[in-house]
């Protein structure tokens, strides 16, 4: 993950002091946090924990497993789950599990592979991919109110130069839209019981 990248979803998780990254891969949200936040890092490849570790607090954890997530309930100001849902059996099971361990203030941050074939399937490790109704969907069935959700993508240098605001703007246009939409990013709050 890039700076520019890590900057842009700690800006949709202002004041998150205690966040909890899904598929943390090696624990870049963590290298690039604010100060004073401390991230929890969830990763199935025991390797790669290691080097996550750096970073972030890391344990090694199987997601498409049916065990609730290891955190007690209200744990975390904030879930960040970037390309890992698409990876799952049962999205939708942890989808209700980041639920469960946010607090009632909380958010959630997610990135899902949009639908389309070129996109989903290029990455054999994909299960499925998703539409923004169907992301949309699976979050408000878990209990969460969607707040936003909007286009993402690898536009040439926006990462580079600091200019990821500027991409889903640009998605708006069909053409950019076709070439470069990878994924749909959702933005989301515990909805009120």
């Amino acid at each position: 993950m890039k700076p520019g990248v890590a900057q842009w979803y700690w800006s949709h998780m202002a004041g998150a002091l205690r966040v909890l990254d899904l598929g943390c891969g090696t624990g870049e949200l963590g290298r690039f946090k604010p100060t004073g936040a401390e991230v929890h890092g969830i990763e199935i490849d025991p390797a790669i924990v290691e080097s996550a570790s750096a970073h972030e607090i890391v344990q090694t954890w199987d997601l498409d497993d049916l065990a609730p997530l290891p955190f007690p309930d209200a744990s975390f100001d904030a879930v960040v789950a970037k390309d890992i849902l698409e990876h799952l059996q049962r999205p939708w099971q942890t989808v209700a599990e980041m639920r469960r361990v946010v607090r009632p203030c909380g958010v959630a941050v997610a990135s899902v592979v949009s639908y389309r074939a070129f996109r989903t399937w290029s990455d054999y490790t994909h299960v499925r991919g998703f539409t923004m109704r169907s992301a949309h969907a699976m979050f408000s069935d878990a209990g969460w109110d969607v707040v936003h959700v909007w286009r993402m993508g690898g536009i040439p240098l926006t990462a580079r130069l600091n200019l990821i605001r500027l991409v889903p703007p640009l998605l708006g246009f069909p053409p950019f839209d076709w070439l470069w939409t990878s994924s749909y990013e959702l933005l989301a709050r515990p909805a009120k019981l």
